[in-house]
């Protein structure tokens, strides 16, 4: 009996519901509903650092694991014996593939406020006749509450390359390179001074600073109305 009573009561909404159909809400129904504020949102993207804006030798104990690497297309360190067909290239096996390294990512993004508000936004019509009202989505930032910026870059840069022909069987890539020779050992410098203990490449970049942004970006459905439609 109660499983009967519940299956009529489950038809009964169903049907109900059924009934009651979906109604179209154009822009100025929307005009005329009001809600809260919205949401002010906070980020802090923090990439290989601690907490005072260092570089975290925790997570960066092997530098290998601090690394980006950019593979180009059919970059090779020999071409000599590339073969072309109809302008298409073919790799030699002598080619071993090349890697654009950087070395010691890291950084601090702090988005410290970014205002998220329902808006109303009006325009004039294409014929410039009568004013549009939209319903419009509206992010925000205040240059009081800037975007903050702390040692994001990286440490060096280099060109390393795999020891292995068309990464064949025992290849080691270039982007895992922990090259070892006169003056660096194991990917690092050796050599008292400047760069002792640091990885080795050149043309580190840092950057630091406060961006402040003033303003406010709308959001709205486009139609026949508006000029850029």
């Amino acid at each position: 009996m109660k499983k009967l009573s519940f299956i009529l009561f489950a038809s009964i909404f169903i049907a109900v519901y059924a009934n009651a159909g979906l109604k179209e809400i154009n822009s100025d129904d929307l005009s005329h509903i009001t809600g809260q504020a919205g949401a002010d949102i906070s980020l802090n993207l923090s990439l290989n650092q601690t907490s005072d804006y260092q570089l975290d030798s925790s997570v960066c104990s092997d530098p290998i694991y601090c690394r980006l690497a950019v593979s180009f297309n059919n970059r090779y360190h020999d071409g000599s014996q590339d073969t072309y067909t109809n302008g298409v290239r073919t790799p030699s096996v002598t080619g071993k593939k090349q890697w654009l390294v950087f070395k010691g990512i890291q950084g601090t993004v702090n988005i410290q406020r970014l205002g998220l508000d329902g808006a109303d936004l009006t325009y004039r019509n294409k014929a410039n006749t009568v004013n549009v009202l939209k319903p419009a989505i509206q992010l925000s930032s205040s240059k009081t509450k800037p975007i903050q910026i702390r040692n994001l870059g990286f440490n060096a840069i280099s060109i390393e390359t795999d020891t292995v022909a068309n990464e064949g069987s025992g290849n080691t890539p270039g982007y895992l390179a922990a090259t070892t020779g006169t003056g660096y050992s194991n990917g690092k410098y050796t050599i008292a001074g400047f760069d002792n203990g640091k990885e080795t490449g050149f043309t580190g970049l840092m950057m630091n600073g406060n961006l402040a942004l003033n303003g406010k970006v709308m959001i709205f459905s486009c139609d026949s109305t508006h000029p850029r439609c």
